[in-house]
């Protein structure tokens, strides 16, 4: 036999074997890494719901979702009020990884463009804005039923774009002309629209293969190109020094020192408009419907009108204009839009707070503790309606409101000493909204005006209070799925 030599076999350790398989296959290291943050989360998510397993709360939808149903509800303010009232004050959720504890824990760079001196200049502009709502409504035969969801949000914007920018967005003028391409009013409603449901489904703007996910991501830009220009208008006109849009000008990057440039400016506007015109218009419109089904309230707030010479007579047809001061002395208007607020508060479902840091938090004077990685969340519409520190949170009742104290949480302990609140359509805190005190001011002068001169019955077409309520939905906001449709009289012919 031939002499053969002898095969000299290298070893190669299993973990260089490992490692070149996986440099080989980037499709198995990218499993491998997915993998192993996916078990890290669900272990997270286990050690946290071991710490907060004694707070009680609904079984879970699903083992890997969690409590989804109530994202599932066109009306979560009503799902929220629910489980409050099955579970407590203060409650556990999962959606996916992330627990939530939600409580009812009873505890801003343009400020100054919302104070006092500032909208009392502009109040004008206020009461233009209703006026033209005035003329329209008037210029009508009577008979035609009129959406006022959609007639006092265009007026809410109308104020926005007066008060803030001196911009007529001639949204309320289009009522009764009807929205072009690119106007104001279209725009704002089309992005709103988009961003409700990308809320409702994060994956939403992947979907790009669904005509009505391209014609929302259409809508947006054509949203921002509206807010682009405000934004130029504002860099090449000289803004009133009380309004909104000279104070965005005056507001210095902390990490600059200088004025913000027009990439920083556009969020803030366009968060002036999201958040101001909608929540403004909403609210009025759920006064007027609440108004509607209590005679005995609206000849409350007809009676202080004609005391004020604001209401339409046959001896004075046309009602003086309000005033700035007359809107300290609608004390059962102001009521009745406060129980309003109570009863269907617009922005209910508040924000989540999410430690950054990762400790624990203690709440309520350290009764509570709040583990780290655990958001919180307080839905305003969970306390409005609590029976604990409500009686028949349920019914309608502006007096309420007119007596001492109405705001305060009664038979509560003092928190960090300070009476804990149980009002709160605006939040609390620092994150409360910014723009409550043009929200307040324009809700009493708008509905003083339109009262003045108009009554309103809900039309036929709503199915009566029943329908109503049972078209209630909340995306980023609550508002009736049907709009508010109402029939409406002069009070003088």
């Amino acid at each position: 036999m031939p002499h053969t030599k002898p095969r000299h076999v290298q070893v190669v350790p299993k973990a260089s074997i490992m490692w070149s398989y996986l440099v080989l296959r980037p499709s198995v290291a990218a499993v491998a890494v997915i993998f192993s943050i996916v078990v890290t989360r669900i272990l997270k998510t286990i050690l946290i719901w071991r710490r907060i397993k004694f707070v009680p709360g609904p079984p879970a939808d699903s083992l890997i979702l969690g409590n989804t149903g109530d994202s599932k509800c066109p009306d979560r303010h009503s799902v929220i009020s629910k489980l409050s009232e099955k579970y407590g004050a203060i409650l556990r959720r999962r959606l996916l990884d992330q627990h939530v504890i939600q409580g009812q824990l009873f505890g801003k760079s343009v400020a100054s463009a919302f104070n006092t001196s500032n909208m009392k200049a502009q109040f004008p502009n206020i009461r233009l804005a209703c006026g033209q709502l005035i003329d329209i409504l008037k210029s009508l035969d009577g008979k035609t039923a009129v959406d006022m969801d959609s007639a006092l949000c265009r007026e809410s914007l109308d104020v926005i774009g007066r008060v803030g920018f001196g911009r007529d967005l001639g949204a309320t003028r289009n009522l009764s002309e009807g929205d072009g391409p690119g106007q104001a009013m279209a725009v704002t409603n089309a992005a709103l629209f988009e961003a409700e449901h990308t809320l409702l489904d994060p994956l939403r703007g992947y979907k790009i293969w669904r005509k009505d996910v391209r014609a929302g991501t259409a809508a947006t830009k054509e949203f921002h190109k509206v807010m682009q220009s405000l934004v130029k208008s504002m860099r090449t006109e000289t803004p009133d020094p009380s309004s909104i849009a000279a104070h965005l000008l005056e507001i210095k990057d902390p990490s600059t020192g200088k004025p913000l440039d027009d990439k920083r400016l556009l969020p803030e506007v366009s968060t002036l408009f999201m958040a101001g015109f909608e929540t403004t218009g909403h609210t009025a419109a759920w006064v007027v419907f609440a108004v509607s089904q209590h005679p005995e309230v609206e000849a409350g707030i007809v009676k202080k009108l004609r005391g004020l010479g604001l209401l339409a007579t046959s001896e004075a047809p046309d009602p003086r204009p309000i005033q700035w001061d007359d809107i300290p002395q609608l004390h059962y208007l102001t009521a009745t839009i406060k129980e309003t607020m109570r009863l269907y508060p617009v922005a209910g479902g508040a924000t989540y707070r999410h430690s950054k840091s990762g400790k624990d938090v203690a709440l309520c004077g350290g009764n509570f503790i709040l583990p780290g990685g655990v958001d919180l969340h307080m839905p305003i519409a969970a306390v409005h309606h609590a029976k604990d520190v409500w009686d028949e949170p349920y019914t309608f009742k502006p007096e309420r409101f007119l007596e001492d104290g109405a705001e305060d949480a009664k038979g509560v302990p003092l928190v960090s000493g300070r009476k804990p609140q149980r009002f709160m359509p605006f939040s609390q805190g620092s994150r409360d909204s910014v723009g409550q005190t043009l929200a307040r001011l324009n809700l009493t002068a708008t509905l003083a005006q339109l009262y003045g001169n108009f009554s309103f019955q809900l039309a036929p077409k709503m199915g009566g209070a029943q329908g109503v309520e049972a078209s209630r939905r909340t995306a980023i906001t609550l508002s009736c799925d049907k709009g508010m449709w109402m029939n409406f009289g002069q009070r003088v012919q």
